[in-house]
């Protein structure tokens, strides 16, 4: 964690201003900016470190109602880390990606953010426009949504409504297995925990639900307790049935908290008997 906090007081030393509200940059300088990379640092170390106390956001924001560009919650990843504009991370999240790009870059590798923060909205167009596409539409509507669900979640249940998980440099497996893309998951599966980031669909046999990605990487100081978050809802009887979506109705049947929410590596899941791990 000590790398962490030590590429953002670089960073601090390079004019570097962090994740900021979208359209008001930090324009601070000299000792102010020193002071606050110091804080940052203080605060990403500890975030990482241990999961302390986290402010759980209202459980309908973890189910995808939230818009990030209107959310002080959320932060604009520079278009310099990202394959297009509008990317939306957690503060917390973008400042840790940033941090986490800049080691990357000093050693060659170059992180691109795919995809990061998705409303319910976006994902539920996806889903629909894979349920109503020709592959899928002679398919049985159990057998249509499995078919989906090997990399796409069903709208509510995806990780990406929580501003803490982002994919990176390729949506195609084939294309970490040589190449700049092997390149950059070594780099990640050795240096990504500094930074609190962790693979969440690994190639474990064990492990339910969606197929492997190794694009997909988390936040874990703050994704971990969002999951437990999840899980309290889904056993007290709190969490809402899954709606508004084509085969919406299968989710049950299909097990999506069981099966896929918490189908993820053991990193990602973080808890042991609803306690964050040390």
């Amino acid at each position: 964690m000590r790398r962490a906090a030590l590429i953002l007081l670089v960073l601090a030393g390079l004019g570097w201003t962090g994740c900021g509200t979208p359209g008001n940059p930090d324009l601070a300088t000299g000792a102010e900016q020193e002071a606050k990379s110091r804080d940052d640092a203080d605060v990403l170390s500890k975030s990482v470190e241990e999961h302390g106390d986290v402010r759980i956001p209202p459980l309908e924001a973890l189910l995808g109602q939230v818009d990030p560009a209107q959310d002080s919650a959320f932060s604009e990843l520079p278009e310099s880390m990202s394959s297009r504009g509008g990317l939306h991370l957690r503060n917390e999240v973008c400042e840790a990606f940033q941090a986490m790009h800049a080691a990357a870059a000093v050693e060659g590798i170059d992180l691109v953010a795919l995809s990061a923060t998705r409303p319910f909205g976006h994902q539920a167009s996806i889903w629909n426009r894979k349920w109503n596409r020709a592959q899928t539409m002679g398919l049985p509507p159990l057998d249509r949504a499995r078919t989906i669900l090997m990399y796409s979640s069903m709208p509510g249940s995806s990780r990406h409504h929580w501003g803490t998980d982002v994919d990176i440099h390729s949506l195609e497996p084939a294309d970490f297995q040589s190449g700049k893309g092997a390149e950059v998951l070594g780099w990640l599966r050795e240096h990504g925990g500094d930074f609190g980031f962790v693979e969440v669909y690994t190639d474990d046999s064990t492990r339910t639900g969606y197929q492997p990605e190794a694009w997909h990487w988390s936040y874990r100081p703050l994704a971990a307790p969002y999951l437990a978050a999840i899980n309290d809802a889904a056993s007290n009887g709190t969490l809402p049935p899954f709606s508004g979506f084509e085969g919406a109705v299968w989710a049950d049947s299909l097990r999506i908290v069981e099966a896929y929410i918490n189908g993820v590596s053991d990193d990602a899941r973080g808890v042991t008997e609803g306690r964050p791990l040390p």
